[in-house]
């Protein structure tokens, strides 16, 4: 009940910033225009999640079961970078994205993919101090993929060249950097990472953007030094395994094969 009446309120700041948007209530700058963009975007994809939520099938979203379908990796990337750069212009912060000129499409749940994007930047953001900078990269890797049960997925698709296999988003940011003792926690649920001056988050934004990244058969992992800045890149393959009951998000405690 409590997420179906997030509808009607959400109804109304969408309705809102599109009779703004449209010049219905004044004149607008080309800025304006632009960060009511942003507001009518999220909107669409807060309503987008609700939807989810109050589905019959809300059971699967909430394992963690990602819809793939065939979408634009790069247009996913920019819509985020959209949404997020008036955030952090206010906070004083540099924010850049690099990405090709050419679609990169590949099998991935993009409201799940967004959502982790969103987690890792604010993560960056948290622990950035004004006039810092934070930097997202698409590019495509190969992966050398050594987990038994993913080549036996592939029945004879796994490739046999060089040749990219996977789509890599990064994130690169100049904070606080993150202790050598910390590094390989940062991803457990309720952690959070000490940092004088900063305001600690929940402990879960990394922790689900985990579990969504593993759900794709992808891989996420931290690189950082204290007092040096952080980078958080995650993968996902072009040609996801089947079946994906084999990758199923593991409670705490449990076993994991790990990919190489």
């Amino acid at each position: 009940m409590a997420i179906h009446d997030l509808k009607g309120s959400l109804a109304v700041i969408a309705g809102q910033a599109k009779l703004l948007r449209a010049g219905k209530l004044g004149p607008l700058t080309a800025e304006q225009a632009g960060a009511l963009a942003d507001v009518v975007l999220a909107c669409h994809q807060m309503e987008e999640k609700i939807a989810r939520l109050l589905s019959p099938q809300n059971k699967v979203t909430l394992e963690c079961r990602p819809a793939h379908q065939k979408a634009d990796l790069r247009k996913c990337v920019l819509d985020t970078y959209s949404l997020l750069r008036g955030e952090f212009a206010e906070q004083g912060l540099e924010f850049e994205v690099d990405v090709s000129e050419s679609p990169l499409v590949l099998p991935f749940d993009p409201v799940m993919v967004r959502q982790v994007m969103l987690n890792l930047l604010e993560n960056a953001r948290r622990f950035t101090p004004r006039g810092g900078r934070v930097k997202m990269t698409l590019s495509e890797e190969f992966w050398e993929r050594r987990n038994s049960r993913f080549r036996a997925a592939f029945e004879g698709r796994y490739p046999k060249t060089n040749l990219p296999n996977c789509a890599q988003v990064t994130i690169t940011d100049s904070g606080c950097g993150i202790a050598a003792e910390n590094l390989e926690r940062v991803f457990e649920e309720y952690f959070t990472t000490p940092a004088p001056g900063f305001t600690p988050g929940s402990g879960l934004g990394l922790a689900i953007a985990k579990r969504i990244v593993s759900a794709h058969a992808g891989k996420i992992w931290a690189e950082s030094e204290a007092g040096a800045g952080s980078t958080f890149s995650f993968r996902l393959p072009f040609v996801p395994p089947f079946p994906e009951a084999e990758f199923a998000v593991r409670g705490p405690g449990e076993s994991e094969e790990r990919p190489a």
